[in-house]
């Protein structure tokens, strides 16, 4: 069974994205936000939930772009609240920030610092097993009028 969840791809102004390091990780490494599918809890809730969570940012800070075709599948043995999942099943939102950095406040004790990227400099910071290669796939899917 493959744990259900959600990334948010976003995007702002200078058509640069969010990345967020956490806690668990180390300085160098980064991710998309996202998350977990709590219980009886659409994609499209969390996805909006999760930015909430980790970022401080509101709906109203957001507009939506659109939402990849297929979820990526992450294999990897991982045990939450007493069950054990064979990896997570992530789906991919994209969204334009319409805020501004000072509505931008991470969650305490899980999101260490954020740093807004353009799309050549991913590769520096998206570390993990094909995490780049994934990423840039559903850049490209969902934010197809970019100029990369």
């Amino acid at each position: 069974m493959y744990r259900k969840g959600v990334s948010a791809l976003i995007i702002n102004k200078n058509q640069e994205f969010l990345l967020v390091n956490l806690i668990s990780f180390k300085d160098r490494y980064f991710a998309i936000p996202g998350g977990g599918l709590e219980e009886n809890e659409t994609p499209e809730d969390a996805v909006y939930r999760e930015i909430q969570e980790e970022l401080g940012i509101d709906k109203e800070s957001l507009k939506f772009v659109g939402k990849g075709n297929t979820p990526i599948i992450f294999k990897f043995k991982v045990t939450r609240e007493d069950k054990e999942y064979e990896g997570s099943e992530r789906h991919f939102f994209g969204f334009h920030f319409i805020g501004s950095d000072n509505e931008i406040k991470l969650k305490e004790n899980e999101v260490r610092t954020y740093k807004w990227v353009s799309f050549t400099e991913l590769k520096k910071f998206l570390l993990f097993d094909n995490q780049l290669d994934e990423t840039r796939e559903k850049i490209l899917e969902i934010f197809s009028f970019l100029k990369v």
